[in-house]
This record gives structure tokens, sequence and C-alpha cells, in this order.
């Protein structure tokens, strides 16, 4: 099992997910970049994309994202989306 994290997903309007999660793959400004438990500390800007969660025992879940910021600081992440949805076929 590994370890987990806690991730925030928020947009203007609500908060989409609080909780624990295995690892989160956001689009960046330069590129996909996944987080694991215990990251460094990083803000960046994201791009338009798809956000991936994967939560324990494996379960997978994709939203798209239009942009907005990413951080990463004492074992938690937070996506701060302009617009947030899930994904097609998600």
């Amino acid at each position: 099992m590994a370890t987990e994290f806690e991730l925030c997903i928020l947009t203007p309007e609500k908060t989409v997910f609080e909780g624990a999660v295995e690892y989160v793959e956001v689009p960046g400004t330069e590129g996909y970049m996944g987080v694991l438990a215990h990251h460094a500390a990083l803000v960046t800007a994201l791009a338009d994309g798809t956000l991936k969660v994967r939560h324990a025992g494996g379960r997978e879940e994709s939203m798209r994202v239009g942009g907005g910021f990413f951080e990463v600081s004492n074992n938690r992440a937070t996506v701060l989306a302009d617009a947030i949805e899930e994904a097609a076929g998600a």
C-alpha cells in the first residue's frame, strides 16, 4: 500500500474533492507532473488538461482542468482550478 497524502481540489464555486490519495497528476504549464506523498514543496500554474487522482486501493479518477494553480506543502496538495469537470469516460 502506498503512502497517502491530503489532496484538496477547489474551484471559485465549490470544493470538488478533499481527502487522502496515493497519487495526483496535474497538467502544469511546462508539462504534466506527478506527486506522491512527501513531495518537495512547490507552486506552479496549471494548463488546460486532465488531472488524474489515484485513491487508496488503486481506484483512479480523471477530471478536466481549465487552468489555475497547484501547490504542494507539508504532505498536502491543493489544486486551485479556474474550472473543472469530470473527464469523459472517467
